[in-house]
């Protein structure tokens, strides 16, 4: 593995750690999105990094074998980011979070199980009620 192909290095989550009550939720993501941007994982985290699909048969069958193993490399490294995705955000929260995350081993799936945990839903109502509202037909004046 060349060295473009290592992880970065992270330290701890320097922001503010997501509240057990998630008031903080709004600058939490942005501040965690911002990070993990920052060292390259984002992708991940959103859900637009996917895994490798494999390379198409050739005829040839070393070019075959060559291409099996640098599809292989190339997977390892996608689980070994998509890896560290999930346990840098696992920096970013309390421990009493977890229970949030049990049992996922997906980044982006995480990432929406907080949002939708925390993210405040009475600005998203809020947000739709407007939408309603402007989407009202005006009355045509009765003079």
């Amino acid at each position: 593995m060349s060295s473009s192909d290592s992880l970065p290095k992270t330290e701890r989550y320097p922001h503010e750690k997501l509240t057990l009550d998630g008031s903080n939720y709004s600058q939490w993501a942005t501040g965690f999105k911002m990070w993990s941007g920052g060292i390259g994982l984002w992708p991940y985290v959103n859900g637009d990094e996917k895994e490798p699909s494999p390379p198409a048969t050739l005829t040839d069958a070393d070019q075959n074998i060559i291409r099996a193993e640098k599809h292989g490399e190339r997977v390892q490294v996608y689980k070994q980011r998509r890896l560290l995705a999930l346990s840098t955000m696992s920096t970013a929260i309390d421990a009493q979070d977890f229970v949030h995350l049990r049992d996922i081993d997906d980044p982006h799936v995480a990432w929406t199980a907080l949002e939708k945990k925390y993210l405040p839903q009475k600005a998203i109502r809020f947000n739709q009620y407007l939408d309603r509202l402007f989407t009202i037909p005006k009355a045509h004046d009765s003079s």
